[in-house]
């Protein structure tokens, strides 16, 4: 594709750029944001349910106070026990039964299962105890987040800044990506907690490798598709 180096010097400053503003506004603007929230979801799903600040410790003295709710959540009980396992013989049932055209989705069915039974097992005597709590799982996956948005403006700065797109749309998709991971994250993970709060502990580890990062990234993924398909600078 034809470019300038010139430009092209001056779009992958916006990486460490857009880094270190995401690295200012965690504090003053990203937290605050996922505070208020988790504070919505919680007042309009179960007003009982108070948002409280877990503080995070980082290296150099700097404390994160990181918006999680104030939920908790048991170990399975025999009938979680005996209704988790007619779900995954239901579950295996159908991915065997489902046609050769139905393969993705009998793999999926599959994977689902085998997952549930394998996070399952650290409820069991061969791995417990099991040693997470709703709060501290939150508080790790919003850290995570956290650091997933830090990262995003790098990893577009090696795939789609060095390409012959204009650098107002360079802007915008790494504003899209950034945004669409401020809100999703707070409302996800909120939704994860409360889910965790009804059906228990042995939600948490389906939750968290189905349904945690990997659908943040998901989206991530699907705005890059979007924005590899604008114009290019000399189309």
């Amino acid at each position: 594709m034809p470019h300038e180096r010139g430009r092209q010097a001056l779009s992958l400053m916006l990486g460490p750029i857009f880094a270190l503003a995401v690295a200012w506004a965690i504090r003053p603007l990203i937290l605050p944001l996922w505070a208020f929230i988790e504070r919505f979801w919680c007042a309009s799903v179960a007003p009982a349910v108070t948002v409280i600040r877990m503080p995070y410790a980082l290296p150099w003295g700097v404390s994160l106070p990181v918006p999680v709710p104030d939920l908790g959540a048991s170990g399975p009980s025999r009938a979680a026990w005996m209704t988790s396992a007619v779900l995954v013989g239901v579950t295996l049932l159908l991915a065997v039964l489902l046609r050769r055209r139905h393969l993705p989705l009998s793999l999926a069915l599959f994977t689902l299962a085998v997952v549930f039974v394998v996070g399952a097992a650290g409820f069991t005597p061969l791995l417990a105890p099991f040693p997470y709590v709703i709060p501290g799982y939150i508080q790790s996956m919003l850290l995570m987040g956290l650091t997933l948005m830090f990262m995003t403006p790098f990893m577009l700065m090696v795939i789609y800044y060095p390409l012959d797109f204009g650098l107002g749309k360079k802007v915008a998709l790494t504003l899209l990506a950034l945004t669409w991971l401020a809100l999703i994250l707070p409302c996800q993970f909120c939704l994860q907690a409360f889910v965790i709060n009804g059906l228990g502990l042995i939600a948490l580890p389906v939750l968290f490798l189905l349904f945690g990062l990997l659908l943040d990234i998901m989206g991530l993924v699907a705005l890059y598709a979007w924005g590899m398909s604008w114009r290019l600078r000399h189309e």
